[in-house]
């Protein structure tokens, strides 16, 4: 005849609503915490980057040109916008990227081209004008 299996211990019974700390279980069952613990502020969260002063302002903008480029991308297309003051680049990166709803990204030595995922051509120029963008060149 076999040897009896070990019956398993019984789980103990759960305290009221299941809210109890681990520290208030060892104490239930005599054990205390090595070191009382205080609680601890949460870390301060980043704040984040203001935003500008006013609308964006392209009025001071030379001539931009708005381009469509495929080749050397695996044949993904992006929108390049030129001609940006290298001051407010990021601002109208993050801007457009907001109202069209895409990625975007900064290329060029400088990081003076606005690159912007897929054909976004016709609704890029119109969001140029609203902005004060005295001259924009439709590329190829």
């Amino acid at each position: 005849m076999p040897p009896p299996k070990p019956q398993p211990k019984p789980a103990p019974a759960p305290t009221a609503g299941f809210s109890s700390s681990f520290g208030e279980l060892l104490r239930a069952r005599g054990l205390a915490p090595a070191v009382e613990s205080t609680p601890v502020a949460p870390a301060p969260t980043a704040q984040p980057a203001p935003a500008p002063a006013g609308p964006l302002d392209l009025s001071k903008a030379g001539k931009l040109v708005v381009r469509r480029e495929m080749k050397g991308r695996g044949g993904k297309t992006v929108t390049l916008v030129e001609g940006l003051p290298a001051s407010s680049v990021a601002d109208v990166m993050r801007a457009l990227k907001s109202h069209l709803g895409c990625g975007a990204t900064l290329e060029g030595e400088k990081g003076d081209i606005l690159a912007l995922q897929g054909d976004q051509t016709d609704r890029t120029l119109p969001w140029l004008n609203a902005r004060g963008a005295r001259q924009v060149v439709r590329g190829n």
